[in-house]
């Protein structure tokens, strides 16, 4: 019986070669589309999955509240990983992660600047799952001055890892690091990476309750229950941390983090790695349905559009016996066909795009990953889905003809519902033009950031930093060399850089009535050329002067955020104390505008600039010329200081736009998307056309023949078209409206939908213009027929 079907369904198939190639192509799309967002949405879901303790890891972060201020911090304070370890039981172990500074490395001629070196307790490796190529993962870092580290970087300093692992490698302060361990590179679905690990007891660290800026993780037994350790974490702060805050008004709360939802649910600015969204999970997997949808009702259209063709074959199969029943298995046995066949196109598709997916979407996906069983059971009911889905309509509708009533030639040569298929045009167009605003709002959004004034310029303006005692002992000497460089325009310092975090101290400030009170603030220190060659603007007092020897002990400058913080009438001269013993004062000389040293994502924080001389951000502001002659001459300089060092560059531009990346590689995904569920609504459009025209050929015959127009043959077939685009428009702009506008709020800083108004009307016309060219295809075809033809067809 099935072999009879499956003959049957092909026989279909090749009859009906132009709607049978429509269904296969909208199916095809879709469903590759689908598959592509399910390997999306599997490896975001994947994060840090690959931990055999994954389940039982938790993080912990701290919220911090000050009397008019609340921030979050993915860090807690050195002591807390002793104070769990050694007093709370129930922790089974509790591993710190504490990022050096940029350091140079080298062994022999080769020499390396490194920035992801981290110090971690011995315990890591028990802790966390990573593949050892060489080395003892539990003894590895049980020695001082002992280092384990990546395939990647081993490499870099040694012909292979066999030969790294046993040697040692320097830093430029003259400490010898022994190789006991060489992992695999840590996991692309990782929410926190690393070049290498030194042994904790290389340094003398203390720490103390007051200061943060560890990673903490703990690892508790099985199903263990939270709320108690919140309690104990609780226990903490009352113990530990408000002697030091609480007089101060800052409070402080812990919070456990299970580590498989950091990625796409944390929002902590100072993460290690640029996190996912769960929010974006639920939109690509919305999307990917939708795909599947729309492509499947495209077949219900086509099939119920063309039942009057196969109308007499039911008949006569009614009559020669055959059961309902036997007809649907007949109908669904072809929509099955059709899913599988599209479904082997579109894992051809994916084999062949998924390098090009991976540029897009900034991923490492491979082939072998459909092979997982939660992919093979998702292509199995993506093939279920669209056979049942897809046929399920038309196979029952067909099955219920009429054998007498089709023979007699009663039937309406419609195509089945009218209502049902013009509600599915509908909702495919409503899905398509929902996606098409949304296209344009995040795209809008995203160019909003690009070109926001940051209250600085970042244009021509290149980045070095120092590290070592070396380098900072001649950094007066490398900023004297770039200042004569003719390409050169301007040379500051500061020991942070806008775009990333800077530090935070507590100080006693001078309010609006003149008491001392203490805040939390945020803090950098720079020299006296910094905001000059930044772009910066003073909108009160001065900026730094070294006219002024005072300037060098008490000058500060603050932000307007500071000045709206306190509620200062007249900032210039108020007081900031910081230290509890010797004591240390500083006076505004200045008020900086506002600038964005964060992203665009945070709001910007009140904040200091201290004047100082130990910076480790070299700012070079250059003249718009030829950029690869400029980075030339501030090589040539950099090397007369520092002959042995690599010259290393960062264009402040790029690496702010790149805090933005993985929006952007959302957001061209979803762009993408985007345009092809619009195509595969298009596809289905087309032949619906191809349908209304060849229903309508007599028609148009004789409306030619009487003196018709070819455009107002056009205007008359696709006005119907056009009226359920605009029921879709009805529906889709509210939605869209309410869904981007959620979605902007994502952002401190974003466009204004009421200023959205030309993308809705830029949507609607696309619309229109796209079922004009789809409709107006098959409509011009037929009218451009000889009527005499048209006419004799019948």
């Amino acid at each position: 019986m099935f072999k009879n079907l499956l003959k049957i369904s092909l026989r279909n198939l090749l009859r009906e070669k132009a709607y049978s190639t429509i269904n296969i192509l909208g199916l095809t799309i879709g469903i590759t589309c689908s598959l592509f967002l399910l390997l999306y949405i599997l490896d975001e879901l994947s994060y840090d999955r690959y931990h055999k303790n994954a389940d039982n890891i938790y993080r912990i972060i701290s919220h911090i509240k000050e009397p008019d201020n609340a921030f979050t911090w993915a860090s807690t304070q050195m002591p807390m990983a002793d104070e769990l370890d050694n007093n709370y039981r129930e922790v089974e172990n509790v591993v710190r992660f504490n990022q050096l500074s940029r350091t140079l490395y080298k062994i022999g001629e080769k020499q390396f600047t490194e920035d992801d070196f981290y110090l971690a307790d011995s315990t890591v490796f028990e802790m966390f799952s990573y593949d050892f190529i060489s080395g003892n993962p539990a003894t590895a870092l049980d020695n001082p001055f002992s280092i384990v580290m990546t395939e990647t970087t081993a490499k870099k300093y040694f012909p292979s890892t066999q030969s790294a692992f046993g040697e040692s490698i320097q830093n430029q302060k003259g400490e010898t690091f022994k190789i006991t361990g060489i992992i695999k590179d840590v996991p692309e679905n990782s929410h926190f990476k690393f070049d290498a690990l030194i042994s904790k007891d290389s340094k003398t660290q203390q720490g103390s309750w007051g200061n943060f800026g560890v990673a903490t993780y703990i690892q508790l037994p099985p199903h263990y229950d939270l709320n108690k350790m919140q309690a104990n974490l609780d226990k903490i702060v009352v113990e530990k941390v408000n002697p030091i805050f609480e007089r101060m008004g800052i409070k402080v709360k812990y919070e456990l983090q299970p580590i498989t939802k950091i990625h796409l649910y944390s929002k902590i600015d100072d993460e290690a790695e640029a996190g996912g969204d769960i929010a974006y999970i639920y939109i690509f997997g919305a999307v990917a349905i939708f795909m599947l949808v729309i492509a499947c009702i495209n077949y219900m259209n086509l099939a119920t559009a063309r039942s009057a063709n196969r109308a007499k074959e039911v008949g006569i199969r009614k009559v020669m016996g055959s059961e309902k029943r036997q007809l649907i298995y007949q109908f669904l046995t072809e929509s099955i066909v059709v899913a599988i066949i599209a479904l082997i196109l579109s894992l051809i598709s994916i084999f062949i795009l998924l390098p090009y997916f991976n540029i897009l979407a900034a991923k490492t996906l491979s082939f072998h990953y459909l092979f997982q069983p939660s992919v093979i059971w998702g292509l199995i009911a993506i093939v279920i889905f669209t056979g049942l889905v897809g046929g399920s309509y038309p196979a029952f509708y067909l099955s219920s003809f009429n054998p007498v009533n089709v023979l007699k030639g009663k039937l309406s040569a419609k195509g089945g519902s009218v209502f049902f298929r013009k509600t599915l045009v509908v909702t495919q167009f409503a899905f398509g033009i929902f996606m098409l605003i949304s296209t344009l709002v995040v795209f809008d959004q995203l160019q909003f950031m690009r070109k926001k004034d940051l209250g600085f310029n970042k244009e021509q303006l290149i980045r070095l930093q120092l590290s070592g005692k070396a380098q900072f002992a001649k950094a007066d000497v490398l900023v004297n060399a770039l200042k004569k460089r003719p390409d050169v325009t301007s040379v500051g310092m500061a020991d942070a850089s806008p775009g990333q975090g800077i530090g935070k101290n507590i100080f006693q400030v001078e309010d609006s009535e003149g008491k001392m009170v203490e805040r939390g603030v945020d803090l950098y220190f720079a020299d006296f050329d910094f905001i000059k060659t930044m772009g910066m603007k003073i909108v009160q007092g001065r900026d730094f002067s070294r006219s002024i020897p005072n300037d060098t002990l008490y000058g500060v400058l603050v932000n307007e955020s500071m000045v709206k913080r306190m509620g200062w009438k007249d900032p210039i001269g108020r007081r900031f104390v910081a230290g509890q013993k010797n004591q240390i004062e500083k006076h505004v000389v200045g008020v900086v505008k506002d600038y964005h040293q964060r992203s665009l994502y945070e709001p910007i924080e009140p904040l200091i600039i201290i004047l100082g001389d130990q910076n480790n951000y070299v700012f070079v502001r250059t003249a718009p010329s030829d950029v690869t002659k400029t980075i030339a001459s501030i090589e040539t300089a950099w090397k007369e200081i520092y002959p042995n060092d690599p010259f290393e560059f960062t264009f402040v531009n790029q690496d702010l736009d790149s805090k933005y990346h993985a929006d952007q590689k959302r957001s061209q995904v979803f762009t993408v998307f985007s345009f092809l569920t619009i195509f595969i609504a298009c596809l289905g459009l087309l032949g619906l056309a191809a349908f209304t025209t060849e229903q309508r050929t007599k028609e148009i015959g004789v409306r030619k023949v009487i003196g018709a127009s070819v455009r107002s043959l056009v205007v008359l077939v696709s006005q119907e078209f056009f009226v359920l685009v605009a029921i879709g428009m009805v529906i889709a702009f509210p939605v869209a409206w309410y869904f981007t506008n959620h979605w902007l709020q994502n952002f401190s800083y974003r466009i204004e939908m009421t200023h959205e108004w030309s993308t809705f009307l830029l949507s609607a016309l696309l619309a229109f213009i796209i079922t004009l060219f789809t409709v107006g295809y098959h409509v011009v075809r037929s009218a451009m027929v000889n009527p005499v033809s048209s006419l004799r067809d019948n």
